[in-house]
């Protein structure tokens, strides 16, 4: 309960710090004269993107289970319809739950989306290095992107001792008598399968198709920043536009209402007008442009394929990391 208010926290603020001055007149104004084709090529590409994410998922999924990649693309967007309307991003057990009717343990398909995710954050963190340090940006976000990439870092290591010493791991957990009875073994065998999934790195075998798909997905979230930038007419070069998607990624770290509403919006406005000298009523515009994009079409489709499923408001209440499941 505290996160989901410490999220509500972040949220408001943001709200507060992106809208806290508006010009409604200026707004419309800006609104009247967007470009509405771009908008539409932007909230196609969004689609696509999850498609290049079901993908990758397909690839990391293998060495456990095969999956034909409609019903991961299906649970991903399930997954996003989650975290748009639930909050403490419940959309990823949603997404693992999704995969239940395939015959695959929730913890083991959570632990493939936990290296999906650090592949994002690998992602970031490059991102970060090459573009921070080839632009003259404040201190501020200088500093937040290394405390980032500090971050993305430690998880990564964390990470790959798990691959290399997951067994000896293991074999001493199952050691402990306190693992030998009962619900307790079940905790053992969650832990096992969520190993099993973090593990499925070290067996994969087409790591540069992955790596492929890890930058066309970047390469499209740029092509998106972009278009929604072209289409309230603003100018921001090539680097710009990677800088503000990469500096608005790592904001929406926070913790925050579903849709990472505030959020956001906060970080894009602060960003362009900040960083960039953007006029505050054209940020503004960008920002609830740009997110309406990356929100309206992954919750309708993942609303129709969540209705579609055999999942329900209980399973979402009730979903647990099971081994079991």
């Amino acid at each position: 309960m505290k996160k989901i208010f410490v999220g509500l926290f972040f949220s408001i603020g943001g709200l507060y710090l992106a809208f806290g001055q508006i010009d409604f007149k200026n707004l419309s104004l800006v609104f009247s004269s967007v470009r509405w084709l771009p908008i539409i090529f932007a909230s196609l590409a969004m689609v696509l993107s999850v498609w290049i994410r079901a993908l990758r998922w397909r690839l990391i999924l293998c060495p456990i289970k095969h999956l034909d990649t409609n019903s991961l693309f299906e649970a991903t967007m399930i997954g996003y319809f989650g975290n748009s309307i639930l909050p403490l991003r419940l959309g990823e057990f949603m997404r693992a739950y999704a995969l239940k009717r395939n015959s695959l343990s929730i913890s083991a398909a959570f632990g493939t989306i936990v290296i999906e995710r650090t592949l994002d954050m690998i992602g970031i963190m490059i991102l970060i290095i090459l573009l921070f340090f080839s632009y003259d940006i404040p201190f501020w976000l200088l500093k937040s992107g290394l405390v980032v990439s500090i971050f993305v870092v430690i998880i990564s290591l964390f990470l790959f001792w798990i691959t290399l010493k997951h067994d000896q791991f293991i074999k001493k957990l199952i050691g402990f008598q306190f693992f030998r009875s009962g619900i307790r073994k079940k905790i053992l065998d969650m832990i096992q399968s969520l190993m099993i999934g973090l593990t499925t790195l070290r067996k994969v075998k087409q790591i540069k198709v992955i790596v492929f798909n890890s930058l066309l997905l970047w390469g499209i979230y740029w092509l998106i920043t972009f278009l929604c930038i072209y289409a309230v007419g603003i100018k921001l070069s090539f680097i710009q536009v990677g800088i503000l998607m990469v500096a608005v990624t790592m904001i929406i770290i926070l913790p925050a209402a579903p849709g990472f509403i505030g959020t956001y919006h906060a970080g894009a406005v602060l960003v362009l007008v900040e960083v960039f000298g953007v006029s505050q009523t054209s940020a503004q515009a960008y920002a609830l442009i740009n997110h309406a994009v990356g929100f309206i079409p992954l919750i309708v489709i993942g609303a129709f394929y969540f209705f579609r499923s055999s999942m329900t408001l209980e399973d979402i209440k009730s979903i647990k990391i099971s081994s079991s499941s």
